[in-house]
């Protein structure tokens, strides 16, 4: 393994729409949009990049401007795109955001035909791609990264894991479940609970969880998660902040306030990206989560999923 600390981080970024500001509320015949992208995971990458952590995206991407501009974006981030695959005449996927008065988003997508959908469902391109990620200290997953890939690349997905981590690796997972990415909720269940037993370092969102689970407390998501082997999580709370669990001890970390939550878009992402580039530093899970919540203030005070490098110069 290298020592530089590399990540790779695994996933599927969209082309972002959204309003201006002056028709947000849709009072007018036609829409003015501003274009940006994200997805998840690539806005973890962006914001370890931006914290000097050596990290490299994986996905796969159409051969058209659009495409062209977000690696373009990503490398001026520190992002790097040598595992960004290519599909001939292939289109990204796209989103749509609205934010409401508090600043909570949601999300009307486009990305059935997405190409990150087929990264890993050619043999021969699977096979050259887990060659590559072996390189890497740490691979980092989410819910909707798994939501991509059908069941049998899923499956090959966790035969390389295991594989992976016996070598040493180790393999950060945020839950991230959205309903509507899945055929059923068993098929969700079991990719997670297989997915959970691979996994290092988990990063749930306690909502997430339990609506997937069923959990009736977030003691329940947390005691089923150590039945599954995660032996460090942060449960993420939204407002209520973080529960910090280790193979010892379990701490509450609250949350940073700030005077206006602008778009909560990238918050969990964002906290993430603190929280491991913290542990990567050195600190002790609480003060990585202490970190995270910092990170994640900042980006909730900004429109959009990945916030003006200059907004966040105190994280690096």
């Amino acid at each position: 393994m290298p020592d530089d600390n590399k990540i790779a981080v695994i996933g599927e970024c969209m082309i972002e729409l959204r309003p201006s500001l002056a028709d947000a509320g849709y009072s007018k015949s036609t829409i003015d949009a501003q274009i940006g992208y994200g997805g998840d995971t690539l806005n973890v990458a962006t914001y370890l990049a931006r914290q000097g952590i050596g990290v490299e995206y994986v996905t796969m991407l159409g051969d058209d401007p659009l495409s062209d501009w977000m690696v373009q974006q990503w490398r001026a981030n520190g992002v790097g795109c040598e595992l960004v695959r290519r599909e001939e005449r292939g289109l990204p996927g796209m989103y749509w955001i609205d934010v409401d008065d508090s600043g909570e988003r949601s999300f009307h997508y486009w990305r059935l035909e997405s190409p990150a959908r087929r990264l890993i469902n050619d043999d021969g391109r699977r096979s050259r791609l887990f060659e590559q990620l072996r390189r890497f200290d740490s691979l980092y997953f989410s819910g909707i990264t798994l939501s991509l890939y059908h069941e049998e690349a899923r499956s090959k997905l966790f035969e390389f894991l295991a594989a992976y981590r016996q070598d040493g690796g180790q393999v950060y997972f945020d839950n991230n479940y959205r309903r509507r990415q899945w055929p059923d909720i068993g098929k969700a269940q079991a990719a997670y609970e297989a997915m959970y037993r691979l996994t290092d370092i988990a990063l749930p969102t306690a909502n997430d969880e339990r609506q997937l689970f069923g959990d009736a407390t977030n003691d329940q998501v947390i005691e089923r998660l150590r039945s599954w082997g995660i032996r460090e999580m942060v449960l993420k709370r939204g407002s209520n902040g973080s529960v910090v669990v280790d193979e010892s001890t379990t701490t509450s970390v609250a949350p940073v306030l700030v005077e206006e939550v602008v778009d909560t878009t990238a918050a969990g992402d964002s906290f993430n990206a603190g929280y491991i580039a913290a542990r990567f530093g050195g600190a002790g899970p609480v003060d990585a989560a202490k970190k995270g919540s910092r990170l994640a203030a900042t980006v909730v005070q900004h429109r959009g999923a990945i916030i003006p490098r200059d907004a966040m110069q105190d994280e690096s």
